[in-house]
């Protein structure tokens, strides 16, 4: 920290404020001051600083993935260890998540085919360089202003990818779109991203996963066992070819699956030319995108002709053999060629119905043996206390309830960042204390930091209407600073931080800059109208709305009130609005009579004028010739006037 209070790191990246929080990592918004740009610092959590293993995997991954320089591709500028701190320097996107804008936008399937080119043409370069991300999810794909994507985490995923199977076991975030064989712990290779960029295209295009579970452990094993979904059961008017490329991203096994991202961004551009046809040049101008000749690809497996084939089957892999061909005769009981094909044919349906019935023994015997070996050893296993592992890291929880021998299943979900620290258990089930035996499951759930929102602009609100959006929002208000800007409309908000659309932890204090005026309101309480006009003028101010009240005590045009209040400060010109007295406040009584003119029946009506302004105090019908005599009760000087049928016809003075 400099003499200002500024953070700044490696006496170059001066801390601005933060913009996203993770389970591993916090990424900061900073400013380059040696090359004057703005950029993204992702820094480890203290908790994983001393493991040294994990210390040295970040820094060979991310100096590996330094090397890839593509457009949609977050770019690594830095690997820095500063004392205590390890962090990475990269290229800082002013956007929102692909899972961000999808909760807010309906994408056409034309953006979501270009931007499923524009991806798959980033992972075929990485995979150029021998280096997988194996963490590919809306999440961690930026969209920029100009609806670039950009793939971020690159280097540091498979780290974080490793660490969440050996310690969480079921990260909801990120098991929707893990390929089998991650799924199973098998070998990870470049066709575990491009299934993992199936799921994003199969989201993009219906708006929701393929696959949804109430545990990780079972959408896991729907990514294992069930089949790919037909995108018309999601969805109207699906293009030709479009199912037929799910069908081979999302591949269960990684033999039928495409083998590089360069194959799917191939048939994916084939097509977008197809459905939306413009010249070569014009599209990838449009794109900004690196011509596919200049792009490394290591398919050779064809001719580069489109080949868009439906995935091969389980059952497939056992090819059935070809009829042979007709021969002499020189077996010892020789057929026709017809009866040897039905014979051949007759043989492999036995052979295919034994096998079937062979699995489904051999199934039943293990879910059997499962069922008697659970009943013993869970017979004699001992009932013990839970421990408490409230507030323990991640590890330190799973180690401790595995060494009880627990078996542990971990939930994350948003929480208050005062009381649990990110990555931390917030609670447990079965609580701490009670009896479980051996063996039991415990949940865990574990803070992933403070719910980020979007701040609402609140710049020229008034005060009042800026702390009731807020509030509306989740957020509250901070310190409030008060400053003159004489363009400003005063009370006016004229500044927030953090800014209106800045993410931050719901809950947090909005400092506000409210603007003040420099002309103070002088004290007019207790003048007369006309004192109180030119005090006002004196100090740069103006008379507004003037109001009249009754009150006994205060004498005719005497000022009660002013608003805004005595001290406050102003804008020059400003006006200011007085509650003035009516009279004296003492009320006189008169009785008047009036004689209705003519002699026919009319409508008649006796109005009042005094101090308190004009009153109609009796209305009805009465003939011509008839004498009227009313009470009335006045403040000052008053006029009493009878109305015959709309038109005044006489008037006293009181």
């Amino acid at each position: 920290m400099d003499k200002n209070g500024k953070t700044i790191l490696n006496g170059r990246y001066e801390i601005i404020r933060p913009v996203g929080y993770g389970g591993m990592a916090e990424v900061f918004l900073a400013h380059d001051q040696l090359l004057d740009r703005n950029v993204a610092v992702k820094m480890l959590r203290d908790q994983f600083l001393e493991d040294k293993e994990l210390l040295e995997q970040f820094r060979r991954e991310a100096k590996s993935a330094a090397r890839l320089v593509h457009p949609y591709i977050i770019n690594i500028y830095d690997v820095v260890s500063e004392g205590n701190n390890q962090y990475i320097v990269m290229e800082y996107v002013d956007g929102v998540t692909l899972k961000e804008y999808m909760q807010e936008h309906k994408l056409s399937l034309n953006s979501v085919l270009e931007i499923g080119v524009r991806l798959a043409d980033a992972l075929q370069h990485a995979h150029s360089h021998n280096i997988i991300h194996c963490d590919i999810k809306p999440q961690n794909i930026l969209i920029d202003k100009n609806m670039n994507p950009k793939i971020a985490d690159f280097g540091i995923a498979k780290m974080v990818t490793n660490q969440t199977m050996v310690y969480s076991k079921s990260v909801m975030g990120s098991v929707h779109y893990i390929s089998p064989e991650q799924a199973c712990g098998g070998k990870i290779t470049a066709s575990s991203d491009v299934y993992s960029l199936g799921i994003v295209l199969f989201e993009m295009l219906t708006g929701q996963v393929p696959y949804m579970g109430t545990t990780a452990v079972s959408v896991a094993m729907m990514h294992v066992e069930k089949p790919v979904p037909q995108l018309k059961d999601f969805m109207e008017n699906v293009p030709d070819g479009m199912q037929e490329i799910m069908n081979k991203a999302l591949a269960k096994r990684c033999e039928d699956r495409y083998a590089n991202a360069g194959q799917l961004r191939r048939d994916l551009m084939n097509l977008k030319m197809k459905l939306f046809p413009f010249s070569s040049e014009d599209y990838h101008q449009e794109l900004g995108q690196v011509k596919p000749s200049e792009q490394p690809c290591a398919d050779n497996a064809d001719d580069g002709a489109t080949m868009i084939m439906k995935p091969v089957r389980r059952e497939q892999h056992l090819e059935t053999p070809a009829a042979p061909e007709p021969m002499e005769s020189t077996a010892t009981l020789p057929q026709p060629a017809e009866q040897e094909e039905k014979g051949l044919k007759g043989f492999m349906k036995r052979k295919k119905l034994n096998y079937t019935k062979l699995m489904v023994l051999i199934t039943a015997c293990v879910v059997a043996i499962s069922l008697v070996a659970h009943f013993i050893f869970n017979r004699n296993l001992a009932e013990i206390d839970v421990p408490n592992v409230t507030n323990m890291t991640v590890v330190e929880a799973q180690k401790l309830l595995e060494e009880k021998q627990f078996k542990v299943e971990l939930e994350e979900k948003y929480g208050d960042p005062e009381k649990f620290k990110p990555g931390t258990v917030m609670q447990q089930s079965p609580k701490a204390g009670e009896k479980r035996k051996q063996g039991s499951l415990i949940i865990l759930t574990i803070c992933k930091g403070a719910e980020l929102k979007a701040v609402p602009d609140v710049t020229g609100m008034s005060l009042g209407k800026a702390e009731q959006t807020l509030a509306d929002a989740g957020f509250k208000v901070g310190k409030i600073t008060r400053r003159h800007e004489e363009n400003g409309k005063n009370g006016a908000v004229l500044s927030q931080s953090p800014k209106g659309m800045d993410k931050a932890p719901k809950g947090t204090g909005i400092d506000l800059v409210v603007n003040e005026g420099d002309k103070d309101v002088p004290n007019i309480v207790g003048k007369n109208i006309d004192e109180a006009k030119g005090m006002l003028e004196q100090a740069g101010l103006k008379l507004g709305e003037i109001k009249k009240v009754n009150d006994a005590n205060a004498n005719k045009n005497v000022v009660l009130a002013c608003n805004p209040g005595v001290g406050s400060k102003l804008n020059e010109g400003a006006a200011v609005s007085i509650t003035v007295a009516a009279g004296s406040g003492e009320k006189k009584s008169a009785y008047v009579d009036f004689v209705v003119p003519g002699n026919k029946p009319c409508n008649v009506q006796i109005v009042l004028n005094d101090e308190n302004g004009r009153a109609t105090i009796y209305a009805g019908t009465q003939n011509g010739g008839v004498r009227l005599r009313q009470k009335v009760d006045y403040l000052g000087s008053a006029r009493v006037q009878l109305i015959c049928d709309g038109k005044m016809v006489s008037e006293k003075g009181l």
